[in-house]
């Protein structure tokens, strides 16, 4: 899969937020042939306590490029700016100390999911 910055990309999102688009700002190259996609998500469903959804811009999604490919579904040709603080984010994110962390596992519309498997994914590997 070619990604690059600039592209929008459909993935899986729940149903009824077909509109949300994963936006590629940077994609960082290391060492190994290891990548990070940084995105952003805009339209992604966001459910609050009560149950109610509604929409939000993530502005900084960082995955590995195994991650991205197994969120996306198709490229799109609508473009969309980029939220206006990824650049800011990305900095900090290139500046934090603690290394350029990302996500390894799928992004499928919510983060609060997102965030679990990825703390299950991080919990599996500690225990075996």
């Amino acid at each position: 899969m070619n990604v690059a910055a600039g592209q929008s990309w459909t993935y899986r999102a729940p149903k009824g937020f077909e509109a949300s688009r994963l936006l590629i700002g940077a994609v960082a190259t290391f060492g190994g042939n290891r990548n990070i996609v940084c995105c952003a998500a805009i339209h992604a469903p966001r459910r609050h306590a009560d149950g109610r959804l509604d929409t939000i811009t993530i502005p900084f999604l960082p995955m590995t490029d195994a991650a991205f490919c197994a969120s996306v579904v198709a490229l799109c040709d609508d473009a969309a700016e980029l939220p206006q603080n990824f650049v800011e984010k990305l900095s900090e994110w290139s500046n934090d100390p603690k290394g350029q962390i990302a996500f390894t596992v799928p992004f499928e519309g919510f983060l609060d999911q997102m965030i679990a498997s990825q703390m299950a994914e991080i919990a599996g590997r500690s225990a075996a």
